[in-house]
């Protein structure tokens, strides 16, 4: 039998109050109120998930006690009243937001002459720990200091008297309902430009990854300031009077208040489990509301990510619903007195005061294709602000319209064409059309990854936002502003001969992410049959589907291949085929990484990606069936080297027998700028006994993305754990690393690429000074590595649990062993590897380090103790097994720290 339901009963302020005279001591009596209060409370909530009857049953039992304690302080007395303001004025209190109240007096000398009970009643609050914003004003004072203050004249607009006289309460109100006081429409205007404010300031990607509740785009904010709008345009801030004065529908009415409802459960939730005043879903508190909601992992989407999705849907629908009155209530206050305000456009639609209004809100429904081309209108008409609120209502109500037939009409799909190659508006439109619920309807693939939300670190942006995200970048690469950060990119984006097909790729690129499996090959299938349903050209279908099919190809090639490597270029080469197919797969990479995560597009990342671009577009104009010679490739290399050696002064015995045995490998894998800087760092160090530590400036073109630390000395067993930890102390993040030893007399010939903890290179003299003495220092004395201290976790990073997985493989060009570890980030996770592969005998050859978010996806080229590629499976398990335990070790250490 299910447990009853708890009674939110209240206690009256009359029993409070002989409860407190009776015993004399008000904080005891006042706080067992409290607590019974936030028990009953959050019984009902947690009983129910219904947060709308907890919050006013707290509310209106804080007022019972409220009344208590002001007669406690012999406060009740004439020309004195106290007066609940903003939320909980409004009659809500959620478990820790704040107590706003006005403590009003009719004159100054009301205030002197009760001073002792006022301070006696405010210490009272403080001392009950209560979140408690508090004034003290005579109605002069509210009348000065609203008429210059936003903030105030908005407590005022939601006021309700608690205790007092009355009739000092209703002379406030003459003062604020007063319409020449704050007229509607200059609050409207100061209204709007403080929630266009709000939304920029939490619209950066941390507030889209942990959104608050209350002040992101979308939120409880936004309805408060419809409802302040609507308190001084009609004297009534509910949602009933919006629909009573024709601003609402039922329906928008209803949808309104049930995201409310949500919002509501949502912040509630956060304030009981913090125990304070939350309303950010952090990452380690998401999970726990999503379970506490009853959200349930499905398929292959998180109970969390089902949560987050349904929250990011909240948002838009509050948002569509929102703007839609902002907009109504912009039009009311601009309407137009004569017609020199409205322009003709065509027989069906004018444009007023800017924005696009139907003429005859039947069109929709006799010719339904005008649901698709007022967006096109409006993308080709000129000086159009947006759609007026009558016309966006009535797309709204006939979107029902949009079926397969719909989907399959020749006329329609012409018409979505035609918008996509309408470079200047695109993005703006088809965002419209997805604010106005269209475009998921259109497209129904993109309709099921509206405000899906990955539960990670790297992609921090819904599906639909990274989507836009993206188009508009690809629009803003033609202008000259993105020459200096997106070089290459800039100037491909003028030689592409459709650029429609690129904004095609970006739009359905996601699309698959819906369907469990592999998105890149749904989106694949996908795309083509839009494509073909849309008349495209076989070709440019083609080009639209192989983009979306390969949109993670570069990035990870850029991250797995030896990028000096002639060999693993030409492979890629082979998977591109051609200059038109690299330069549109190199624009939506760029594009797509970007717009999932800013800080992804590291220096270094440009780095790699435009040097895999210039070497595979070489390796296509060389031809196909021409791959570059291993051996002619080497000796130019070591040609050209000897050559500019020598004009530096240093023969060419000299350097042969710096390079001594190097081996192929040496020189496939360094350019001929790091082999001169190796060879002249060899020479000047001369026979010193300590280890060489060069590091190079980031003013050197080639490697401008990243600093460079070139390591010469003698092979030792700990040595990459050492450098690893080293660099980890230092703050510095490992992103590539050349690990050579040469077979003669085993030195160490190793090149680690390194960035600062913002992703950047270091150039500054004294840091990099610093460097070099830390590591000079740790590699002298390799055997202490381990006393290194690690660095503490960082609380986002803890919130997430990563399953750490091994995989091996061979390379059958390079005759190497292929080591990949998936892992959670944490700090020192490199040198515990190193550890394990000394006590293993493996010997490096090189690593790609890549953190995305949350989790690290390193790559390690390694051989076994004979220098061969690992082939027994028996001591590849094992060694796998050592890696997951000694990370899965390391990781549960760090996570305490």
């Amino acid at each position: 039998m299910p447990a009853a339901l708890p009674t939110l009963d209240l206690r009256s302020h009359e029993d409070i109050f002989q409860q407190l005279s009776s015993e004399g001591k008000p904080i005891p009596v006042a706080r067992s109120v409290l607590n019974e209060t936030r028990e009953l409370a959050d019984q009902y909530f947690r009983a129910t998930l219904d947060a709308i009857a907890p919050v006013h049953y707290r509310s209106r039992q804080m007022d019972e006690l409220l009344k208590a304690l002001w007669r406690f302080c012999g406060l009740a007395v004439p020309n004195l009243g106290l007066i609940a303001v903003g939320g909980y004025g409004r009659g809500e209190l959620h478990p820790h937001s704040d107590v706003d109240l006005l403590l009003l007096a009719n004159q100054e000398e009301d205030i002197h002459g009760n001073s002792e009970g006022l301070q006696t009643f405010i210490t009272l609050l403080w001392d009950l720990k209560l979140e408690v914003g508090h004034s003290v004003r005579t109605l002069k004072d509210c009348h000065t200091e609203a008429s210059q203050d936003l903030t105030i004249i908005t407590n005022l607009l939601e006021s309700r008297l608690i205790a007092g006289e009355d009739s000092l309460y209703q002379q406030l109100k003459q003062i604020v309902d007063c319409q020449d006081f704050w007229p509607a429409q200059q609050f409207f205007t100061e209204k709007w430009q403080e929630l266009q404010e709000r939304h920029e300031k939490h619209n950066d990607s941390e507030y889209n990854l942990e959104p608050n509740v209350k002040n992101s785009p979308g939120t409880l904010r936004d309805v408060q300031t419809i409802s302040w709008v609507t308190a001084r345009y009609f004297g009534d801030g509910s949602l009933k009077a919006l629909e009573d004065n024709g601003f609402l529908t039922s329906f928008e009415q209803s949808r309104l208040a049930r995201s409310v409802a949500f919002l509501w459960q949502v912040r509630y939730a956060l304030h009981m489990l913090t125990g304070r005043e939350e309303d950010r879903l952090l990452f380690n508190l998401q999970r726990e509301i999503a379970e506490l909601l009853g959200f349930e992992d499905d398929g292959n989407r998180l109970g969390v990510e089902n949560f987050m999705t349904r929250f990011y849907r909240n948002q838009l629908a509050t948002t569509e619903i929102c703007d839609l009155l902002l907009l109504h209530f912009n039009e009311d206050f601009m309407k137009c007195e004569d017609d020199d305000c409205i322009v003709r456009i065509n027989d069906h639609f004018n444009l007023q005061n800017g924005y696009l209004q139907v003429k005859d809100e039947a069109l929709f429904a006799r010719e339904p294709s005008w649901i698709l081309r007022v967006f096109v209108l409006a993308a080709q008409t000129p000086d159009v602000i947006g759609i007026h609120s009558d016309t966006i209502r009535a797309l709204r109500d006939h979107r029902h319209l949009i079926n397969d037939e719909f989907r399959k009409d020749s006329v329609n799909n012409k018409l979505f064409i035609e918008l996509m190659c309408n470079e200047q508006h695109v993005v703006r439109e088809i965002s419209r059309m997805m604010r106005y619920g269209i475009l998921g309807r259109y497209i129904p693939e993109f309709g099921h990854v509206i405000g899906m939300m990955e539960h990670d670190l790297l992609h921090i942006h819904t599906v639909d936002d990274h989507t836009f995200r993206m188009m508009r970048f690809l629009r803003r690469l033609r202008y000259s502003k993105m020459r200096e950060s997106y070089p290459i990119a800039s100037k491909l984006i003028h030689k592409v001969p459709k650029r429609e097909i690129l904004y095609l790729a970006a739009l359905l690129h996601d699309t698959g992410k819906y369907i469990e499996g592999d998105h890149c090959q749904h989106g694949e299938r996908i795309s083509q049959e839009f494509c073909q349903q849309h008349g495209l050209s076989a070709n440019d279908t083609h080009l639209v589907s192989w983009l979306i099919g390969n949109h993670l190809t570069m990035s990870h090639a850029a991250q797995r291949l030896d990028l000096n490597n002639p060999e693993d270029i030409h492979q890629f080469a082979l998977e591109i085929g051609d200059k038109l197919h690299l330069d549109l797969l190199y624009l939506v990479t760029v594009a797509d990484m970007v717009s999932t995560n800013q800080k992804l597009w590291t220096s270094w990342r440009a780095e790699q990606m435009r040097e895999l671009y210039n070497n595979t577009l070489r390796a296509l104009r060389r031809g196909l069936g021409n791959p570059l010679n291993k051996e002619d490739y080497i000796e130019a290399i070591q040609q050209e080297a000897i050559e500019i050696l020598r004009r530096q002064g240093i023969n060419e015995q000299r350097v042969w027998d710096i390079w001594g045995d190097a081996g192929d490998d040496y020189f496939l894998r360094e350019n001929v700028d790091n082999i001169i800087w190796h060879t002249i760092a060899i020479q000047e160090h001369g026979t010193a006994t300590t280890p060489l530590v060069s590091i190079r400036e980031t003013s050197v073109e080639d490697y401008e993305g990243a600093t460079q630390i070139f390591i010469y000395m003698k092979d030792q067993q700990h040595l990459f754990a050492v450098t690893t930890a080293t660099l980890d102390q230092l703050n510095l993040n490992v992103q590539d690393a050349r690990i050579m030893t040469s077979e003669k007399n085993h030195t160490a010939v190793d090149t680690y690429i390194v960035l600062d903890q913002d992703n950047q290179p270091i150039d500054d003299r004294e840091r990099l000074g610093e460097i070099r003495a830390s590591l000079v220092s740790a590699l002298a004395c390799p055997e202490e590595y381990s006393t290194i201290i690690q660095r503490r976790t960082p609380r986002i990073l803890k919130s997430f649990q990563v399953d750490t997985q091994v995989t091996m493989s061979n390379d059958p060009y390079m005759h190497r062993t292929v080591l990949e570890v998936t892992a959670a980030d944490r700090p020192g996770l490199l040198a515990r590897v190193g550890a394990i592969f000394a006590e293993f005998g493996v010997q490096m050859q090189g690593a790609k380090i890549l953190t995305e978010g949350e989790r690290v996806s390193d790559i390690f080229f390694i051989l076994n103790e004979d220098g061969q590629p690992y082939s027994d499976p028996a001591i590849c398990e094992q060694l796998q097994q050592a890696i997951i335990q000694g990370l899965d070790d390391q990781i549960q250490m760090q996570s305490a720290v």
